[in-house]
């Protein structure tokens, strides 16, 4: 008999099994609802609610196609019963005769080092080897982003995107990008205009599945972020398929101009929202861009769009899931500006005082999700000037957002949002004044401007020499010596009363 592994965030093409010569009459998945979920973090209850009901959704139809599906329902920890998912794997290994195990490459470093340790040290058996499968849930083996370490002396998203692009023939011809350049993105940072319509995002058919896991989420997660009820995602491939083409058809063309838009009324822009679905397999990689790329053969996109979202999924993303295969123990370790402070209770709740902060905390409270402007220029920017601590303003990250995983959110937030791992691949730190958020949002001049706008320029003068040294950033600190000792007056007061505001009191 053999043994198949599937975590929750494995939730790929059940064709592939057929692939792997994986026979229904002689193998057992093994999959199982983590408690972890609600212990590490307080994860929005959206998410659990996906993974949980997606992971049942999956269950029934690997049954349906003939396999043995051994399925362990989240249970509270009680006497008798295994309370993490390596002991309930060890306890179930223990109990059957296994001579092949299976599973999709782990992205969590921390559990995979603990199930490798169950199969390398099993309770009173012989050593049960487990083959890992390279994981269809990204582009680049990570043998191939080490390889590309080795080219340069830094990661540079820049060189990997166009590496990517010309190793996987995506927008090239002859070796050279199509329309002429690789990027579009000076293109892509419009402001949307007063009037401007949005599509609506689909709206789903709950099952008997989801409607149970509601329940079950929100009694036993009762405390976390989020309403049980107004979980709005597909749990299922066919859902997540329906989405993507739906995106395709209704906002991709319009994407690109506006993906660096703050939304006011509107709550996705023209954005995709695939995040949630490429995060657990329920969509991969390879169909997303096939699919685009179909699509946009019979329906030609707009290049900036087109370049733009392509970017995205071949580019980022894949370079973000390296950097955490590579960089992972300095990120978390590393706090380039000795920040030390603490996040208050109104960064959960939409409180701040501070518009395009509180519109998009509610909106992630609400949904589980904001768009990576939101998440880097409004968040993390003001993360930064308040000096949040890493791991505090990481935590958040993590529970507040479906999409969050450590792979995800650590080199997003300690690499861009906060910078504060040095530079490992981002070459300055990602902050704005109110000007950029009245801009990109359409906010009136209002009070919350100069407390901002004192935060903003209050952490230039404490890094003056930091930032002379940058030719990218030395503007910025020449303006700074600039500011005249009556405009003083009014930021310093203004950012300290911020501070009292967002920050627990030391």
């Amino acid at each position: 008999m053999e043994i198949v592994l599937i975590l929750g965030n494995q939730l790929f093409d059940r064709r592939i099994f057929s692939k792997k010569n994986i026979d229904p009459k002689s193998a057992v998945f093994f999959m199982r609802e983590d408690a972890g979920l609600g212990s590490c973090y307080k994860f929005h209850k959206h998410k659990i609610i996906l993974y949980f009901a997606a992971m049942r959704t999956y269950r029934e139809e690997l049954r349906s196609h003939g396999y043995e599906v051994h399925y362990e329902e989240y249970c509270r920890s009680k006497a008798g019963q295994s309370a993490t998912f390596e002991s309930a794997l060890s306890d179930y290994i223990q109990k059957h005769k296994f001579t092949r195990a299976h599973a999709f490459e782990i992205e969590d470093k921390s559990l995979e080092t603990r199930i490798l340790r169950i199969f390398e040290n099993p309770k009173g058996k012989q050593k049960l080897e487990l083959e890992f499968w390279q994981s269809p849930m990204f582009l680049t083996s990570r043998q191939q982003f080490r390889d590309y370490l080795l080219t340069t002396r830094r990661p540079f998203m820049k060189t990997f995107y166009e590496s990517q692009r010309k190793r996987l023939n995506i927008l090239v011809d002859e070796g050279l990008p199509v329309g002429g350049a690789w990027s579009y993105d000076s293109e892509n940072r419009q402001a949307l205009p007063k009037g401007k319509s949005t599509p609506e995002l689909p709206t789903i058919k709950k099952t008997e599945i989801v409607t149970a896991v509601e329940k079950l989420v929100g009694t036993e997660f009762e405390n976390h972020p989020g309403e049980a009820q107004d979980f709005w995602l597909p749990v299922d491939r066919a859902g997540a398929k329906s989405w993507l083409r739906t995106f395709l058809k209704e906002r991709l063309s319009e994407f690109g101009p506006f993906e660096d838009a703050i939304p006011l009324k509107s709550e996705f822009l023209f954005h995709s929202v695939l995040t949630p679905f490429l995060n657990c397999g329920l969509l991969t990689p390879q169909e997303v861009v096939a699919e685009t790329l179909r699509y946009n053969e019979e329906n030609p996109i707009p290049l900036p769009s087109l370049e733009g979202f392509l970017r995205q999924v071949i580019g980022w993303r894949e370079f973000i899931r390296g950097i955490h295969q590579n960089f992972s123990e300095k990120q978390e370790t590393t706090n380039f500006w000795k920040h030390s402070r603490k996040l208050s209770p109104l960064w959960y709740e939409g409180n701040t005082g501070i518009p395009p902060l509180d519109e998009t905390i509610r909106r992630v409270v609400k949904r589980g999700y904001a768009h990576h402007i939101e998440r880097l220029m409004i968040v993390g920017s003001l993360m930064v000037l308040l000096e949040v601590e890493p791991q505090d303003a990481h935590r958040w990250f993590m529970e507040m957002f479906i999409d969050s995983a450590e792979w995800v959110m650590g080199p997003n937030v300690y690499g861009m949002a906060l910078f504060s791992d040095g530079g490992i691949f981002a070459t300055k730190p990602y902050i704005c004044g109110s000007n950029y958020l009245r801009k990109m949002g359409g906010y009136p001049k209002a009070e919350w401007c100069d407390g901002v706008d004192g935060l903003y320029w209050q952490f230039i003068r404490k890094h003056e020499s930091y930032f002379l040294k940058n030719p990218r950033l030395a503007m910025m600190a020449r303006s700074c010596q600039k500011i005249l000792p009556e405009r003083w007056k009014i930021l310093d007061p203004a950012a300290e009363n911020l501070r009292k505001k967002l920050l627990v009191a030391l």
